[in-house]
């Protein structure tokens, strides 16, 4: 059992901790992403080889959230917060002094491993330790720490790969690391741990599997084909590991996953709308280097500069908006935020660097207004569609979708790019790639994102929001 906190105080301080620790996640999944073409370029990489520095980590991540949120819920959100950032610190290290591209993308699985236990136990403080009429607020603060994290990675990751070497982009996570071990050993209140109970093992293995394979055959097809054996043996482990999950949740007396709770058909349609709205925003964030690289012509600092005007405005509209979201209704927030997102997609399947500086502004505006309209509101949909009792597993749930879209976002963007600017003789390394070729394969990329963003609108605008307690 666990305390609700009422100190005002208090509750900002355990907020601030949450968002530091989400921040960090997100940064890391895609600090990364404009030092990819340089990385790509030192060590001739084509763009969906590079995209495994990006996806072991957001892969890894998105897999374990689950497992660790079961150990959050049962008591254990402190060490697991802890712990995590103990690990991903180590880790930091580890990724910075890599050598090679195999060394680096090895470590960044084991600190996807850290980043797991963190992103599992910040959404159950949240809902175990604040009052439910601060869930709006609460779910804003994730969200956005999250989008800007994974928003400003590039930027930061930009000026430090210009001025430095893209081996110090990990570097600076080792004196947040140490703040926010320190922070959490006297915010974050001990929870009382419970009874042992069964784990559901199976369950578990068998999600990460799904994940693992049907991610890697979505990447990997471009490059080997249809009829490839490693293509086929994927999916046929995706297809057997998402049998058994089912079996083994709907067997398990302590699932991983409820299942059940998908024939909620509300549900079902607002976890799938946060999906794929995060697909499509992972996916822009993915992409859009390679264009400021590749289109305009921008060295790394100033894409990095570009790349804050999106966070700046998600920071600036995201907690205000989720706490207005408290107190009216969530739907129209993530109808508008999805909306904007469609459009933006729409512009990016069309927009050529002689339009110049103010329509890439003007995208990227919209783009920070998506998660600073829509953050807070969309994932507390998620919590709130949830049946009583099982609002942990919704805020594990919500983290989950967030991360395993971004994997899925870079996977497709990838592959879908891949796709387009290969030729008759394989795949082109983005070194070698033409403008013309660039930009046809950037424009079907962003054209298959709007029809993703279009799904996310629709089902958030078919939903309508559960009566509030009063």
């Amino acid at each position: 059992m666990t305390e609700v906190i009422t100190d005002p105080l208090r509750q900002k301080l355990l907020l601030l901790a949450v968002g530091i620790a989400v921040f960090v996640d997100a940064l890391d999944g895609s600090v990364v992403n404009i030092a990819l073409p340089v990385i790509a370029a030192e060590f001739g990489a084509d763009t969906g080889t590079i995209s495994w520095v990006s996806l072991a980590y957001l892969l890894t991540l998105a897999g374990l959230i689950l497992i660790f949120g079961k150990l959050a819920d049962r008591g254990y959100v402190k060490i697991l917060f802890i712990a995590g950032f103990v690990l991903f610190t180590l880790c930091s290290i580890v990724c910075g002094l890599s050598p090679d591209l195999s060394f680096l993308i090895v470590a960044r699985i084991f600190q996807g491993v850290g980043a797991a236990m963190i992103a599992a136990s910040t959404p159950m403080i949240c809902v175990k330790y604040l009052p439910a009429n601060m869930l709006g607020v609460s779910m804003g603060v994730l969200t956005a720490a999250s989008s800007i994290g994974f928003a400003v990675g590039p930027a930061i990751g930009g000026v430090i790969t210009q001025f430095l070497s893209w081996h110090w982009i990990f570097f600076i996570n080792i004196p947040i690391g140490i703040f926010a071990v320190l922070f959490a050993v006297k915010i974050i209140p001990r929870a009382r741990v419970p009874e042992r109970s069964s784990f559901d093992f199976a369950g578990a293995a068998a999600l990460f599997c799904l994940m693992v394979a049907g991610v890697f055959a979505l990447e990997r097809f471009p490059h080997l084909g249809i009829s490839d054996p490693l293509i086929i043996a994927s999916v046929c482990v995706c297809v057997v590991s998402l049998i058994i999950f089912c079996a083994a949740e709907l067997r398990s007396s302590h699932p991983v996953l409820n299942i059940r709770v998908f024939k909620k058909r509300p549900l079902t349609f607002v976890v799938t709308a946060f999906l794929v709205s995060q697909i499509t925003s992972a996916g822009f964030f993915y992409l859009l280097p390679f264009y400021l690289s590749a289109g305009m012509n921008f060295d790394s600092a100033t894409s990095g500069l570009v790349l804050f005007i999106p966070p700046a405005i998600t920071a600036a509209l995201s907690i205000p908006l989720g706490h207005w979201s408290d107190v009216t209704e969530r739907r129209i927030f993530a109808v508008a935020a999805f909306g904007v997102l469609a459009v933006t997609s729409l512009i990016y399947a069309f927009i050529v660097p002689a339009w110049g500086l103010i329509p890439l502004a003007g995208s990227l505006v919209l783009m920070g207004l998506v998660w600073g309209i829509g953050g807070g509101p969309a994932s507390s949909r998620v919590v709130e569609q949830m049946p009583k009792g099982e609002e942990g597993t919704g805020s594990s749930l919500m983290m989950t979708t967030m991360y395993f879209g971004c994997v899925v976002g870079i996977a497709l963007y990838a592959a879908v790019f891949t796709a387009a600017t290969s030729t008759a003789g394989g795949i082109v390394s983005f070194a070698d790639l033409d403008y013309a070729t660039f930009m046809y394969g950037f424009h079907i990329t962003n054209a298959v994102g709007f029809f993703v963003a279009a799904a996310a609108l629709i089902l958030s605008a078919v939903v309508k929001d559960p009566p509030r307690a009063k």
